[in-house]
């Protein structure tokens, strides 16, 4: 089973509608953090990127009398966008309409993979000169994923996921009998966005 639908079945548990029973807000409140808690990460948005790297001797080095030598390599990303439910701190329940308002979190962006496209690297190597090794390779692939992390602005991740997560958070609440929903979403400036990346 999926980790959002596990947290779904979780929140399915412990979300009762005040038609069904009439806990206390804050106790219900309470239990609903502590349930989510144990699986709390819900990803609503997932993209690829792609960078490529490009390299080549300084002008004026010694190297260049044996020959130049330059390098272009497309670094694909994979990239999920969510929020982690452990973080919501503002959940008010209300027994007598049946009423909840959650605050969403800040998001989260998590760089799942990155991979070397190497059927496609090009390289121009002078017949002096050693061609590139796997290490430096290696190497000028992390600038990409370095460079995709500058990108996360552009990328448009963070307002889908947040807007996903509350559609999603609102259907379940509506499913168990809660006619009063409210889902606020906080604005974020893309100056956080590299922040938001879980490390």
């Amino acid at each position: 089973m999926s980790r959002p639908g596990y947290i779904f079945l979780i929140l399915l548990g412990v979300l009762a509608p005040a038609s069904c029973r009439r806990p206390d807000p804050e106790a219900l409140k309470a239990e609903v953090i502590r349930e989510v808690n144990k699986s709390p990460m819900l990803y609503t948005v997932k993209a690829k990127a792609q960078v490529i790297v490009t390299d080549q001797d300084e002008p004026g080095s010694y190297k260049r009398y044996f020959g130049s030598r330059t390098v272009m390599i497309p670094v694909l990303a994979t990239l999920k966008a969510g929020v982690d439910l452990s973080k919501i701190e503002k959940v008010k329940f209300d027994k007598d309409d049946g009423s909840i308002h959650i605050v969403l979190p800040p998001p989260v962006i998590e760089i799942e993979s990155t991979t070397i496209d190497n059927l496609h690297i090009v390289t121009d190597v002078g017949a002096l000169r050693y061609d590139f090794s796997e290490d430096e390779i290696a190497q000028l692939a992390a600038r990409g994923r370095e460079r995709i992390k500058e990108l996360l602005p552009q990328l448009d991740l963070v307002k889908p996921a947040q807007e996903r997560a509350a559609q999603m958070l609102a259907s379940i609440a509506e499913e168990l009998g809660y006619s009063n929903i409210r889902v606020d979403i906080p604005d974020y400036p893309a100056a956080l966005y590299k922040t938001f990346l879980n490390k």
